[in-house]
């Protein structure tokens, strides 16, 4: 938060509501699943950053991590297994939630512009 405040930043994060409907998981994860508090956190970061005057968005989270941010290919191929992320288009690889991360930022700077776009004339 003081990062995003002192360069003039915002933060953007995944919308995960409806996580647990379409999340895969091990089955030695099912019992910790419903205890993940995703909407709390969600909220909590909205606050606090509504108390530091720093922007806030919730972008769609479909596919940020299966999308390559260089060339925009989508393709469940470009993950060919949890932690990596290799485009099948251009070659891009990398780790897979660093691509995600990048496709949340470029997400929140186009929703962005038409937050804070001024309102037209009439």
């Amino acid at each position: 938060m003081s990062v995003a405040q002192r360069t003039g930043r915002g933060i953007a994060v995944e919308d995960l509501g409806g996580i647990r409907e379409w999340v895969r998981l091990c089955r030695d994860q099912w019992g910790t699943l419903p205890s993940w508090p995703f909407h709390q956190l969600g909220r909590h970061l909205a606050y606090k950053a509504r108390r530091a005057g720093v922007p806030f968005l919730e972008v769609d989270a479909a596919y940020t991590s299966q999308r390559c941010p260089r060339c925009g290919h989508t393709e469940r191929a470009n993950r060919p297994d949890r932690d990596n992320f290799q485009c099948r288009r251009c070659g891009l690889a990398g780790p897979a939630d660093v691509v995600a991360g990048v496709n949340v930022r470029d997400r929140a700077r186009s929703a962005w512009v038409f937050v804070t776009a001024p309102a037209p004339s009439p």
